[in-house]
């Protein structure tokens, strides 16, 4: 009897322990027949070689990017706990690693979560536009590559990630949420060489409307090597890589702001955000700064629980900047309009149709004539450019 109580008392105390800490397998699989057209390759004196037209296979910038994460929670007790998160990006067609190659390029943190307090993070992570005002924007109702702001100047398609980042995010107060984060570049003898600082806000009215902030600063935003800084954090080339923005590499500061809203009434729900990014004290234009406007609205119906339709639109204008010679370069416009068709197979699975067009005009970063630049997929050979998807999402 006595063997029988004590083996039953370790049982339950076995099982107890087991149920203070878990750890979660999770990913999505999001995969997509991709067109593009008038696709190029991009020329240093901002010409686009024509390249024709392209058909894909694509996982990375579906209506979620495909993913394979870990997710761990252990309860310290007192309302504390451990957790940790790590990430990582799947290319589905080629077998590979997304996000340059890196092998937790999406995310990976540890940290510490109070549902008092909030949580502090440690680690490679998402930045406060992730937090507080993407989910809000025109671009979150259709949620693909063929949305995105051209560019993705102000990170609305969450190209890049902060490394070596601490992370603050509050409980949420009465619908209120707010939280920043920091990262120093690790520079010897510069502690503020690389910095990065952020911060945002979002609020839950309660009945139908969120609105949100964001703000970010970096400083040296290009890393003196593959993997580190901003424009170059994951791990394979650097944002300014296409005509739109590659002339303004000499950038020593990049910064962006960020307000959106969403309004869910019945079947509907709006959204609409505005964006500034700017490229500052650029040492090829004299210590100039360059800024980009990027507006977005958007709209989305559900038909049936299963199936939705979302459409939207979005314009981005810079005035450019003026050349030591006195010509102005980066002068440039674009309209954006795109549509989305999501059917759900089940809670899991997911079909869906995307397709979004761009026109731009002026004069781009390099001095040639603007060309199109759809989320920073692939430069346009023309002003004009088409990105359709047809794909299946796997959630798991």
């Amino acid at each position: 009897m006595k063997k029988t109580f004590a083996g039953a008392a370790l049982a339950m105390f076995t099982v107890a322990a087991h149920a203070q800490s878990s750890v979660l397998i999770y990913g999505i699989l999001d995969e997509a027949i991709t067109y593009t057209n008038n696709t190029g390759t991009s020329n240093a004196n901002g010409t686009v070689t024509p390249a024709g037209s392209k058909f894909a296979m694509d996982s990375l910038s579906g209506t979620a990017g495909s993913r394979l994460g870990f997710r761990g929670d252990e309860d310290l007790g007192g309302g504390l706990h451990t957790i940790f998160t790590m990430e990582s990006g799947v290319n589905l067609p080629a077998g590979s690693l997304g996000q340059g190659g890196l092998m937790w390029g999406r995310q990976i943190f540890v940290g510490l979560r109070s549902a008092k307090f909030g949580q502090v993070t440690l680690g490679r992570q998402y930045d406060s536009v992730y937090n507080f005002t993407l989910l809000l924007t025109s671009g979150s109702l259709t949620s693909n590559g063929a949305s995105m702001h051209a560019g993705d100047l102000d990170n609305a398609a969450i190209n890049l990630r902060q490394n070596n980042s601490i992370r603050y995010l509050s409980p949420n107060i009465k619908g209120l949420t707010f939280g920043g984060g920091l990262a120093l570049g690790g520079v010897a003898g510069d502690v503020t060489n690389g910095l990065q600082y952020n911060f945002g806000t979002q609020y839950d009215t309660g009945v139908g409307l969120k609105v949100g902030a964001a703000y970010e600063f970096f400083k040296n935003p290009t890393g003196p090597t593959s993997g580190t800084g901003w424009f170059t954090s994951n791990g394979s080339g650097t944002l300014l890589s296409h005509q739109l923005d590659a002339g303004y590499v000499s950038a020593r500061s990049y910064q962006i702001e960020m307000i959106a809203a969403q309004y869910t009434k019945g079947a509907w729900t709006f959204a609409g955000s505005w964006s500034n990014a700017e490229f500052g004290n650029m040492t090829g234009f004299n210590g100039a700064a360059v800024k980009f406007n990027t507006f977005d609205l958007g709209a989305q119906y559900k038909w049936t629980p299963a199936f939705y339709t979302s459409v939207g639109w979005n314009y981005q204008t810079s005035a450019g900047v003026t050349k030591a010679d006195g010509t102005k370069v980066g002068n440039q416009h674009s309209n954006q309009f795109y549509a989305l068709a999501w059917y759900s197979l089940s809670k899991r699975t997911g079909l869906y149709a995307a397709v979004g067009y761009q026109d731009a005009s002026g004069v781009n970063s390099r001095g040639g004539l603007a060309v199109a630049d759809i989320d920073n997929i692939v430069d346009s050979s023309t002003a004009k450019q088409v990105v359709a998807r047809i794909g299946i999402r796997q959630n798991f």
